[in-house]
């Protein structure tokens, strides 16, 4: 809990053109924050179901202060300085303040509404994945994976005080993720089960395109997410009916459950990608453009994931060669470099913790993920693949020779770790232990 009850405003859309990625992240980590006893509002122009029902879930209020058709809640270039100003006067009009943080995960947004926001909370935090525009933050979020450039994509974007949480330790999922891979049945090869799913809207049908690939394996379960009623189209459920082995799920919570008895996945980049990387699932992947494939062709050229290209370049022939080949061949290991646990840590950065002194436990096979990337080991660097095998390895090599390795923790939520044996190693997530001590000193 807060010593205070904190209030937090999070300025994010989501629509049939956008999908529901951002938001999805955002309410993740509201429900990190709600659980703490902060009081969070959640500012939209997406009206309806399911969105609604999904921040509600979380915990958090709604406040939905234009409705917009879905052509203007599109990706596009950022907004004009006019059209921001006035998004970020009307985010103002919300119930609930005074604000001790805005949150903005929003990709026609930029420094000018930032600045705008400043005049009535003292904290703003960006989410943001592109690094194309300027911000005026004090924490910059992005939890993706560029390759060698990663860390300093923001170098020129963001004010030299600002916090960076970059790479995918903070990867915002869903509680459920959390220990995923310790638990999950074990991947079998060839495949038996696949998940397919293409986000919370599918606008570019590539679920059908996939289903029609995997009509011609009659061996394979294959489990269908659909993210809206409005994406179980009239061909899509004729698919389904059709096919004995194909079980339709719509509107689902959670995709977790799924995730570990996969054997691989079909679907597309975005929120997913964090998602398969938590559980260990190996996939195939469409992007819905170029200009968003950045993270999904990094992994594609380290040899973690299969990339087929975008939307428009891919069709039902693909996806069957793409199987018959991941059939044929196995797919290189899943590394370890999400836990579960990245939304609390952003969380942290948006509502200081404090109150609470940092823990130790011992290390679990589970931790794996939380040892890999470890602040100081060098992940945001963009070391990549290389440098993630040998910290799993270093990991286990610890854990069975009898280096005692120990989980550093606040709040439940893991910071750091502390190994000793022929030399003592701490790496740290300070921007936590440096707020608490800000807070406890003040």
């Amino acid at each position: 809990m807060t010593s205070h009850s904190a209030r937090v405003l999070i300025r994010v859309d989501a629509g049939m053109n956008i999908g529901i990625g951002h938001l999805a992240r955002c309410l993740s980590m509201a429900s990190e924050l709600v659980g703490r006893g902060v009081q969070v509002t959640v500012a939209t122009r997406a009206s309806g179901q399911p969105f609604e029902s999904r921040i509600l879930a979380a915990g958090a209020r709604v406040w939905n202060f234009a409705t917009a058709p879905d052509s203007e809640l599109a990706d596009g270039p950022v907004w004009s300085d006019e059209e921001q100003l006035a998004d970020a006067h009307a985010t103002t009009r919300a119930p609930g303040g005074p604000w001790d943080a805005v949150v903005v995960d929003h990709y026609h947004l930029d420094h000018t509404w930032e600045r705008e926001m400043a005049r009535v909370t003292p904290r703003i935090v960006a989410v943001d994945d592109l690094a194309n525009r300027e911000h005026a933050v004090d924490v910059l979020v992005d939890h993706n994976w560029y390759g060698s450039r990663t860390s300093a994509r923001y170098s020129t974007l963001i004010p030299g005080h600002a916090l960076a949480l970059i790479g995918p330790r903070y990867a915002m999922l869903q509680s459920e993720y959390r220990g995923i891979r310790s638990r999950r049945v074990p991947a079998v090869h060839p495949p038996q089960r696949v998940v397919v799913n293409f986000g919370g809207t599918d606008v570019s049908g590539q679920t059908v395109r996939a289903l029609g690939a995997l009509a011609n394996f009659p061996e394979l379960a294959v489990d269908v997410v659909i993210g809206t009623r409005r994406g179980v189209t009239p061909q899509l459920a004729k698919l389904v009916e059709e096919s004995e082995h194909f079980t339709l799920h719509v509107e689902i919570p959670t995709l977790a459950p799924l995730l570990a008895t996969a054997d691989v996945v079909i679907g597309a980049g975005g929120t997913a990608t964090w998602e398969r990387l938590c559980a260990g699932v190996p996939a195939i992947v469409t992007t819905v453009s170029e200009n968003q494939s950045g993270v999904t062709r990094a992994f594609h050229e380290a040899g973690i994931t299969r990339w087929l290209g975008t939307s428009a370049n891919v069709r039902s022939d693909d996806y069957e060669l793409a199987i018959r080949e991941f059939v044929q061949r196995p797919a290189t290991p899943v590394p370890a470099i999400v836990d579960g646990f990245g939304a609390a840590r952003v969380a942290f950065a948006v509502i200081p913790a404090h109150g609470t002194a940092p823990t130790t436990r011992l290390a679990a096979a589970g931790d794996v993920a939380a040892y890999v990337t470890a602040e100081a080991a060098g992940i945001s660097a963009g070391d990549g693949p290389a440098l993630w095998h040998e910290r799993e390895q270093d990991f286990e090599a610890r854990r069975e020779n009898g280096t005692r390795v120990e989980i550093v923790e606040v709040q439940g939520v893991p910071v750091g770790v502390v190994s000793t044996g022929a030399e003592r190693v701490v790496d740290i997530d300070t921007y936590v232990l440096d707020q608490m001590d800000e807070r406890q000193n003040k």
